[in-house]
């Protein structure tokens, strides 16, 4: 007879503990940014529709294909999918919910590549009456209205949900993504706590797609974030870890010296850097996963020798064996 060995109940309490602690992931290793293929945590470039994978993407989304034309809102939708597919998290027995989903062709797409798919929004407020008109309540009861292509009806299921309330039990879905809309949850600590929601009912080793807006130039701003605040209120407070390290290459030079100015410029192309005052920003997409109680346990435990390290070559006299990457 094989028998099952099981973690005492002490143990799973400790564990569970630990995981719903803010920063418990902090201490897991990232693993290195892989430049080919496409690197996953980035900003736009022009150099993405380039890419023969990628583009056919956009061309699965119906995007348009025309030459030079570059649109963030098009990269965000294009590089989640290829990031998706690239990590092999979605497919026919994969659950997937989208966090300020609105109604964007994303939906769609993953209605045809999952089991089920949840869109989440308020489906009310200022969205509704934009130029983009990203959320509109129709969409709750009649999907097929904004549908770019045909898909699985009963595999696409539309709720009002507040992103930092989100009525779902822990370890709900398989993905989770969310793109440029937890900026617009009411500041960084709304932000934060959409973070630690998407983190609570994504399962574990599963795969968040978040993209937001990172701060150029001229910051910080209320709602935006620099890189430094990328880690401080999104990252950290997930309890996720990056797939990958983030990819520092920016724009080119020219879309940072005749950015695309809010509102008077928001039609124009190519639309990868826009200005909003001073404020200079453009999208930035991560991929994170969500890692198990050994993974946190081990993170944990790395943490608290690097902070040991810091504290011992703090003191005169005393050198620590972990080096300089400890610091």
């Amino acid at each position: 007879m094989t028998r099952t060995l099981r973690a005492p109940a002490p143990l799973i309490d400790r564990l569970r503990q630990l995981a719903s602690r803010p920063g418990a992931a902090a201490g897991i290793p990232v693993p290195a940014r892989r430049s080919s293929p496409l690197s996953l945590n980035r900003m736009p470039h022009p150099k993405l529709w380039d890419d023969p994978e990628w583009r056919a993407v956009g061309r699965v989304l119906g995007l348009s294909q025309d030459d030079g034309w570059y649109h963030r809102k098009a990269f965000e939708w294009t590089h989640c999918i290829y990031g998706l597919e690239r990590l092999e998290a979605i497919g026919p027995l994969s659950t997937v919910l989208g966090v300020g989903a609105g109604h964007e062709v994303v939906l769609y797409h993953l209605a045809n590549r999952s089991r089920l798919t949840v869109a989440t929004d308020l489906y009310s407020g200022d969205f509704v009456d934009s130029v983009s008109s990203e959320a509109d309540p129709e969409f709750l009861t009649n999907p097929q209205k904004f549908a770019p292509f045909r898909y699985r009806e009963e595999a696409l299921i539309g709720l009002p949900a507040d992103g930092c309330r989100l009525p779902f039990a822990d370890a709900s879905f398989d993905v989770v993504y969310s793109l440029s809309s937890i900026e617009h949850f009411g500041g960084h600590a709304a932000a934060a706590r959409a973070m630690a929601e998407i983190g609570r009912v994504l399962r574990v080793g599963g795969i968040a797609c978040v993209a937001t807006e990172l701060v150029l130039a001229g910051g910080p701003h209320p709602e935006y974030f620099t890189m430094q605040e990328i880690h401080e209120w999104l990252i950290d407070p997930s309890g996720l870890v990056l797939v990958e390290q983030i990819d520092p290459e920016l724009p080119p030079q020219e879309y940072l010296d005749d950015p695309v100015r809010l509102p008077e410029q928001v039609l124009r192309t190519p639309h990868l850097v826009l200005a909003a005052g001073e404020v200079r920003f453009t999208s930035l997409i991560l991929f994170l996963r969500k890692p198990g109680p050994v993974g946190l346990l081990a993170g944990g435990s790395r943490r608290v020798a690097l902070a040991a390290a810091r504290r011992l070559n703090g003191r005169p006299g005393v050198h620590s064996a972990a080096g300089p990457a400890a610091r």
